[in-house]
């Protein structure tokens, strides 16, 4: 038989309470553990499935009509909607707004959900329970015995429950009177009193400090950055590999010169040990004649600016006609494109400098995606974010306005 009448838990506490314990034993998503309102919109981004249920949910928490794109909607909400969900997780407020508590659930797969659902399997556990009272045949009602003692003494009057037999079928109206204990030996009513409170909404108002953590650089700034370092670093690249060596300016007692590696230098004796052919200066030829160091760079705009020394397949380009620096007794000959396909190849140039190019990409590429994970941590009273979210809401307004005008 019956012994109490068993009132269901606040839909909204018991929601708050699974969710904490959740927390505790770590049964939940990261963004649900350590939350902020960018985190939480996260989370239903990545849970939801444009089912039924899950668009019933968010039709109500953004209040527009279920057969909108609510997938859109979502994408492109502020974070801030979901303040007021961060503020109940956390205890700031105790009450919430109905909406709220029903996304939490949804989030976190609270059982039985929505609250109608809940509050309805509460409700037919108390009618059979009534009407197990009402229908019971075997109840015995006595008259209570006087407890006679030195510290005890009868109480005349006790309060009980009596159940009004024209209650509605759910069982929702029950009367609370005053009359003699009853004692029975099947129901076991003791006659303490139930009492049936509605519990009083309230909004604790409080100040409080909210952490968030903030991206150090928007992703924009750094896709510019990358860009610009890019191609300057290529630009400045490109320069320096194809300027030519600076020639010394040769003086008034410098009447001699030798060939330096990739160019000739002036000296003032024909005497010097150098180890190479010291010749007469000749001020064209030491402006002028410059060893090519990349010959994959020349194509067919080089016929007839340039000149070669070959044997085999060790060739020389220079960019001027004249004797061969190394060894004076033999003369350059002028360029042709036979030479020019059979020696060089200025696709193999152009390959190499792209595949440099790329890996200097995805180098950057990747320091940029580094730095996109830098973060820093923002504490922001509640004043701060009320007064942030009304500018929001004015922003928004003024928005629709002038579209409408």
């Amino acid at each position: 038989m019956l012994n109490f009448l068993k009132m269901p838990e606040d839909y909204q506490d018991l929601v708050l309470a699974t969710y904490k314990k959740k927390c505790e034993e770590r049964k939940l998503h990261l963004n649900l553990l350590k939350p902020t309102t960018v985190k939480l919109k996260r989370e239903c981004l990545k849970k939801y499935d444009a089912s039924d249920e899950a668009k019933d949910v968010f039709s109500d928490f953004f209040d527009k009509d279920k057969m909108d794109n609510i997938s859109l909607i979502l994408s492109q909400a502020d974070p801030g909607d979901f303040r007021a969900l961060l503020n109940h997780i956390n205890g700031i407020t105790t009450r919430t707004d109905e909406k709220n508590s029903e996304l939490l659930a949804w989030l976190i797969d609270f059982r039985p959900r929505p609250s109608t659902t809940y509050y309805k399997s509460f409700d037919r556990e108390r009618q059979n329970e009534i009407e197990e009272v009402i229908g019971a045949t075997d109840v015995k009602l006595e008259e209570p015995q006087k407890v006679t003692g030195e510290n005890e003494a009868w109480n005349s009057e006790n309060e009980e429950i009596i159940i009004n037999e024209e209650a509605d079928k759910q069982g929702d109206l029950i009367e609370e009177v005053k009359g003699p204990i009853v004692e029975t030996t099947d129901i076991g009513v003791t006659g303490q009193p139930i009492y049936i409170k509605e519990k009083e909404e309230e909004t604790n108002k409080v100040d409080y400090i909210e952490t968030e953590y903030v991206r150090l650089f928007s992703p924009r700034y750094i896709t510019i950055s990358c860009i610009i370092l890019l191609l300057v670093g290529s630009t400045s690249f490109a320069v320096w590999e194809r300027s030519a060596t600076t020639v010394k300016v040769p003086s008034e007692g410098e009447k001699f010169m030798y060939w330096d590696e990739d160019h000739y230098e002036p000296v003032k004796d024909e005497k010097q040990n150098v180890g190479m052919p010291i010749i007469p200066l000749n001020v064209r030829t030491l402006t002028q004649q410059r060893k090519i160091n990349l010959p994959d760079t020349l194509t067919n705009y080089s016929i007839g600016k340039v000149w070669y020394k070959g044997h085999g397949k060790d060739h020389e380009f220079f960019t001027d006609s004249g004797s061969y620096p190394k060894d004076i007794q033999r003369v350059l000959k002028p360029l042709t494109s036979t030479i020019l396909i059979k020696y060089t190849s200025n696709y193999r140039y152009m390959l190499t400098r792209l595949v440099w190019f790329l890996c200097a990409a995805v180098f950057i590429s990747l320091c940029g995606f580094a730095v996109s994970k830098l973060e820093k941590e923002v504490k922001r009273s509640g004043e701060e974010t009320k007064t942030e979210e009304g500018e929001i809401v004015e922003f928004r307004s003024n928005e629709l306005q002038a579209t409408s005008v």
